[in-house]
């Protein structure tokens, strides 16, 4: 028996509000390029890669857009995932969701919930006692859609949408 749980789409006035609260307690300027920043995180249901916020967000630096992505993997708001490609995804992240499938295909990140993880974990308490201070699990697979078409290679963006390096390839055969 499997279960996943799709995450709970968050109003993005919601998630951006988090995002500002979050940058503040950590006690990080809220500078209009943050501001903006975390505008367009909120927007964002889908996992991504810096290079699409750097992309979609020209008039930032460069500098600005990675410090502030790592700083909020490391208060907890955003969830990095290394594919096995070595690429990296983020998406926002949910504090008490710590287990993930994640498409090895189109980069999808779903929460994950199964009674033996759960278990699992319950045993890694105990063991470990109070030096136990979280965990982060990933699961790779390939989604429904991905198993499908056959996408295992990660080469495509959004189900069916080529990727920048599919664009490319095609711009210099023609």
């Amino acid at each position: 028996m499997r279960t996943t749980i799709s995450k709970p789409v968050i109003p993005a006035a919601q998630a951006e509000s988090s995002i500002l609260t979050a940058l503040e307690k950590h006690g990080s300027r809220l500078t209009w390029p943050r501001r903006e920043l975390a505008a367009l995180l909120a927007r964002r249901t889908d996992p991504f890669r810096s290079q699409e916020i750097i992309a979609a967000m020209p008039d930032l630096g460069r500098a600005t857009i990675y410090r502030t992505l790592r700083l909020l993997v490391e208060v907890g708001l955003l969830f990095r995932v290394v594919m096995p490609d070595g690429s990296r995804r983020y998406s926002l992240d949910d504090p008490y969701a710590n287990e993930h499938l994640v498409c090895i295909g189109c980069g999808r990140i779903d929460d994950f919930r199964h009674p033996s993880v759960q278990h699992l974990l319950s045993v890694a308490k105990d063991n470990v006692g109070r030096g136990f201070v979280g965990h982060r699990i990933e699961f790779y697979h390939r989604c429904g859609t991905c198993s499908e078409t056959g996408n295992a290679t990660g080469t495509r963006g959004t189900h069916g949408q080529a990727s920048t390096r599919e664009r490319a390839l095609r711009g210099r055969t023609a």
